[in-house]
């Protein structure tokens, strides 16, 4: 057998990285390292880093997967899609076979030669006992994969190199440039942000100052409203565990009290670090808004000794649908906006406006930090995105059995025509959720069911279940075409098993 004697990153948890084209011939492995035992070509230094536990046809698979999946149904050969130049997916997708998970990068770029798009996607593969390390690391191998895949379709546009065979001769070039691309998955590895585990925990801090609604927030995403009138502000840190799609979630309740922020901010390494997301509470009514700066400076001081991008979600409470609309409402949320944004800086963040008697604003805010933690995110948007579109619908939410929104796409219309928005459409929807999930529990995980609201000829929404082993979604569908309903009993079961796998790596 041959040894790897050049190949410096044995303990490296990345075993193999691919980069594949659509060309003439369909997906193909153009580049990729090590080079498997079986490969069809050589030169000099080759011997010396072949992975003797990859073979060609794994090389292919992986191209062949990573590409096809993600090809939506509009022509990629259409010298006007501009936009395709835009896309740049991340994603995790499974690899069985050969006992591994890739970190997926997708995107496109223009061929003059071929005067049409080029898929092309680069699989980073690591073993599936240890992929863990993907999903704490994402963030962090984006900017590297992103521009090695840069290099590579600068290399395939210039000396036009569209398959394996054409690109043999440049081999020696780009044999320096993966090592140098592997060197610098070592030093992410070197420095973990947290402990690599076969079983990934994620940590979610809730805070912010006292009676800014934390608990009430916490109740309503957990249907327990007979606790609301009932509340009692937390005097001590509060951690429960939660299950989501099968990974665990540990969920920190912060007291807002100053004595116990101030004891909070001193122990900053319990709670603060190696947390994935932060919650930070702001009530509309009374914003405190000094206060509120004086705590969330303190925070993020100690979010940058951690050199931490931990994303913080602030969740203005209190914005009920009778006040909402008021002047006083409408400038209290663009001050709080304005005064919280300059400590934030370019700190990854978002915000939401949020009321207990309004629970998609509840479960929407909520979801959107859960599912900015899901590497797979932005594929089953983007196919998410292409069903809309070859379907003839205008709006699509994917959301499990609890209504926790996990992905949302909606396709342009065009003219003045009103539509209705993700809110209206939600809310429609839910009262049907825990019916259809208890009705339906029993059956095959293949089943599917529909139920369909039409409000004029032109106004349906459609809620369409459907369970991926133990776990039971829902896909709520806006159309003003009749006809869509067809097309989504035709093209679905395809559909799904394109986000099946995607759904179960969603977040574990």
């Amino acid at each position: 057998m041959k040894k790897n004697i050049i190949f410096p990153f044995d303990d490296l948890l990345v075993k193999g990285a691919i980069f594949s084209i659509y060309g003439d011939m369909g997906p193909e492995a153009v580049f990729f390292y090590p080079f498997p035992n079986d490969s069809s070509f050589s030169f000099p230094v080759m011997e010396n880093h072949i992975a003797s536990n990859f073979e060609q046809r794994n090389f292919m698979q992986i191209a062949v997967k990573s590409i096809s999946l993600l090809l939506v149904d509009y022509s990629f050969e259409d010298e006007k899609n501009l936009h395709l130049e835009d896309v740049n997916i991340f994603g995790v997708l499974p690899y069985p076979d050969i006992n591994c998970i890739a970190l997926t990068y997708f995107t496109y770029f223009f061929s003059e030669v071929r005067k049409r798009f080029i898929p092309v996607s680069l699989s980073l593969l690591v073993h599936e006992n240890k992929r863990s390390f993907v999903y704490d690391s994402i963030n962090r191998l984006r900017k590297p994969t992103k521009e090695f895949t840069k290099y590579l379709i600068d290399l395939c546009k210039n000396n036009n190199i569209y398959s394996e065979l054409e690109g043999q001769e440049y081999w020696e070039a780009v044999l320096t440039k993966f090592i140098d691309f592997f060197g610098a998955i070592q030093k992410i590895q070197n420095q973990p942000i947290s402990p690599i585990t076969k079983k990934r925990r994620i940590k979610i801090l809730f805070t912010g100052l006292e009676s800014t609604g934390k608990t009430s927030f916490i109740l309503t995403v957990k249907r327990k409203f007979s606790g609301l009138p009932t509340i009692l502000p937390s005097t001590e840190p509060i951690s429960e565990p939660l299950n989501f799609l099968g990974t665990t979630i540990m969920k920190w309740d912060i007291p807002g009290q100053k004595d116990l922020r101030e004891a909070i901010l001193e122990n900053s390494e319990i709670y603060l670090f190696e947390s994935d997301v932060i919650y930070y509470f702001i009530d509309v009514m009374n914003p405190r808004i000094n206060e509120s700066l004086e705590f969330l400076n303190k925070v993020m001081e100690k979010i940058h000794e951690y050199d931490s991008k931990i994303p913080i979600i602030f969740i203005i409470t209190k914005v009920d649908e009778d006040v909402a609309s008021t002047v006083e409402v409408k400038d209290a949320i663009a001050e709080i906006k304005e005064a919280h944004l300059k400590i934030v800086g370019d700190h990854p963040y978002k915000f939401f406006n949020t009321s207990i008697f309004s629970i998609y604003s509840v479960l929407n805010a909520f979801s959107y930090g859960l599912r900015n933690l899901s590497p797979n995110r932005e594929m089953i948007e983007h196919l998410l995105w292409g069903f809309l579109a070859k379907n003839e619908f205008i709006t699509g939410l994917l959301v499990n059995e609890n209504g926790l929104v996990l992905a949302a796409q909606q396709v342009n219309v065009k003219g003045p025509e009103q539509i209705l928005d993700a809110k209206q459409i939600f809310e429609i929807a839910a009262p049907q959720f825990a019916i259809l999930a208890k009705q339906f529990k029993d059956f095959d995980e293949k089943t599917s069911d529909s139920i369909r609201y039409q409000f004029s000829e032109k106004n349906i929404v459609i809620l369409k279940r459907f369970s991926v082993e133990d776990f039971t979604f829902f896909y709520i569908f806006y159309t003003k075409k009749p006809d869509s309903i067809k097309n989504l009993e035709k093209n679905f079961p395809e559909f799904l098993d394109r986000i099946r796998n995607l759904l179960l790596l969603y977040i574990r």
